[in-house]
């Protein structure tokens, strides 16, 4: 999957472009950068309609090719280092979303599998 960023965005662009091939998976946007095996330290994720010129500082425009077999957290750095942008990967738990900070090193192959499985639209 080849994501192309650039500050005309919105958050929604991007987070519907990876759900359509992680579709037990999204990517929250948040002020601040946080760590391996740690939770975003914002309480809130930026508005899904607010364009990604708005949220950084530095602009640079570009493309993510994203792959099944990247590890989660390798992504969220991939997107901080790359365009400026503080990204969470979010699963779903049944009906709930929780934060993969203690999960970093599956990749988004597991992670969307182990959606999947706990909604039970597992194949």
């Amino acid at each position: 999957m080849i994501l192309e960023i650039d500050d005309n965005k919105t958050i929604a662009d991007i987070q519907d472009k990876f759900n359509t091939f992680f579709s037990g998976l999204s990517l929250e946007f948040y002020q601040h950068p946080h760590h391996w095996y740690e939770h975003s330290s914002d309480k809130i994720p930026f508005d899904p309609q607010t364009r990604v010129g708005e949220i950084r500082k530095n602009h640079p425009h570009g493309v993510i090719e994203i792959h099944s077999w990247f590890r989660t957290g390798d992504l969220e750095q991939m997107f901080r280092k790359k365009f400026n942008l503080n990204v969470q990967v979010v699963r779903m738990n049944g009906k709930e979303e929780i934060e993969t900070a203690g999960t970093d090193k599956l990749t988004l192959a597991e992670q969307n599998d182990l959606a999947k499985r706990a909604s039970g639209t597992e194949n």
